[in-house]
């Protein structure tokens, strides 16, 4: 009998911990990018693409974020003005349109508490896959998007870029 209350209240001291560890981070809310935190600093005036999801290309001014249960949407600030990117959290595929009438297609899926976002694009007759990590740290006070993009002109290239909430 005391083997089975043990049991039982180990049990219930455990559930409500893995719960937690498995929970969805929000990434709700207007995320400014920390240069000295980020490595390499993202390039300057280097373009975009279509489907990065706010993984540092561009100034480096501040993104914007909602999240609700089924989909994600990051609006930054472009050349011609503001650009939001939606995905879909439940694994599907989101198109939209990229540069020069291309199409661009991406998948959002959680890896843990790990957002990983995968764009597939066409850039100039070169097939470009880009795969953004986003998770929080410092208790949701600092937002970290790891960027791995292959092919493209560059060859691969990976890009740690941090933003700091506002």
């Amino acid at each position: 009998m005391r083997r089975v209350l043990l049991l039982v209240l180990a049990l219930a001291l455990a559930m409500p911990i893995a719960a937690r560890a498995q929970a969805k981070p929000d990434f709700s809310g207007t995320w400014t990018m920390n240069a000295e935190k980020s490595d390499p600093p993202p390039q300057r005036g280097g373009g975009g693409g279509g489907g990065g999801g706010g993984g540092g290309r561009g100034p480096g001014g501040p993104i914007t974020i909602k999240q609700t249960a089924t989909e994600l949407s990051i609006t930054s600030e472009g050349r011609q003005g503001p650009q939001t990117l939606t995905y879909k959290l439940d694994g599907s595929v989101s198109t939209k349109p990229g540069r020069g009438g291309m199409e661009v297609k991406s998948t959002a899926k959680w890896d843990g508490s790990t957002l990983v976002i995968e764009t597939a694009q066409d850039m100039g007759g070169t097939p470009v896959t880009i795969v953004a990590k986003r998770r929080l740290d410092n208790g949701g006070k600092s937002m970290i998007v790891e960027t791995t993009t292959t092919g493209g002109p560059n060859g691969p290239t990976t890009r740690k870029v941090v933003y700091d909430k506002s």
